[in-house]
């Protein structure tokens, strides 16, 4: 008997609904002239959540039944019965909301923003820029019907950067934006710490850029056995230089490392906010407790450091 190597996909889209508010707006024939499926194009941003923020579709048996080869959806996947695109015209980009058990999400999309985002010097590249526009904040939208929020405790910038993360790995970064840092300063001794414009989470692509920055730099360690409570200075084993991708360099304890029997952690590939969602469905939201280093081994404010020596202006 031949079985099918590849894991039974059960994660079921919810039902999609579409409406727009004012035909004749300029904003709506240039949402119709790009996107002639809406229901694809919500198709396709549901399925990049559920990749970016769930690893679906990655051939990946989530549950133990290796026979049935099922991959199991998370609860803010099953929960979600039907996602309604509006098109208004109104001030803004967009907004989501949704019902209190969560099984209704509605998105309201701009049609004043579609028209703004057709930019460009030849026609080829304004239909080319309006339509990545549509497609990434459709892709940024959806990951908030999907995403957790440490039960509603997590700073809003770290909820809109985990969805520009999603956004930017599906490929629908705008032109204007950059992987900078902000301008820092330095405070002599005895703080002996850094100062910045802004901080890691000030929100949308600022906070997407350094979430991948860790992604790119770092190890993720999401499995059970990592120090998850301890206190940093009663799990420190050495010291060591922060991640960096140029040549800065911050010393900092870390974690005591898993034995080097474990399997070696996977780097790259988006499993960084992967995890840290996940962690924001277990936990409420605490300033005290770091999941940075629970999740890397490096304090969050180190990683911010070396991120902003590593990116900054000049």
């Amino acid at each position: 008997m031949v079985t099918d190597p590849k894991p039974k996909n059960s994660w079921i889209l919810p039902r999609l609904d579409f409406r727009v508010e004012d035909l004749g707006h300029q904003g709506a024939e240039l949402f119709f002239r790009q996107i002639s499926n809406p229901y694809d194009a919500m198709k396709s941003a549901v399925e990049a959540s559920w990749k970016w923020l769930y690893g679906w579709n990655e051939g990946i048996v989530l549950d133990n039944d290796r026979d049935n080869q099922v991959m199991k959806p998370p609860l803010a996947v099953q929960r979600v019965k039907r996602i309604t695109l509006t098109l208004r015209p109104m001030d803004g980009v967009a907004y989501t909301f949704g019902s209190d058990d969560g099984s209704e999400k509605e998105v309201h999309f701009s049609l004043k923003h579609i028209v703004n985002s057709y930019k460009g010097d030849t026609d080829d590249k304004k239909n080319a820029r309006v339509r990545e526009e549509i497609l990434g904040v459709l892709t940024h939208e959806i990951v908030h019907c999907y995403q957790y929020n440490g039960q509603g405790t997590a700073p809003g910038g770290l909820i809109e950067g985990i969805a520009d993360c999603v956004r930017l790995h599906a490929n629908f970064s705008p032109p204007h934006w950059k992987r900078i840092a902000p301008k820092g300063k330095h405070v002599p001794e005895p703080n002996g710490k850094w100062t910045w414009d802004w901080n890691w989470d000030a929100g949308y692509e600022r906070t997407a850029y350094f979430l991948d920055w860790i992604d790119t730099t770092s190890e993720t360690w999401s499995h059970p056995h990592i120090l998850r409570d301890s206190e940093p200075s009663k799990a420190i084993s050495s010291t060591k230089s922060a991640p960096s991708s140029s040549t800065s360099t911050v010393p900092v304890p870390h974690q005591i490392s898993p034995s080097i029997s474990d399997p070696s952690p996977p780097i790259g590939r988006g499993l960084f906010f992967r995890a840290l969602n996940a962690r924001l469905e277990e936990y409420k939201w605490d300033p005290e407790v770091d999941l940075f280093l629970q999740l890397t081994n490096w304090p969050r404010e180190t990683l911010w450091e070396a991120y902003c020596l590593d990116n900054g202006p000049g």
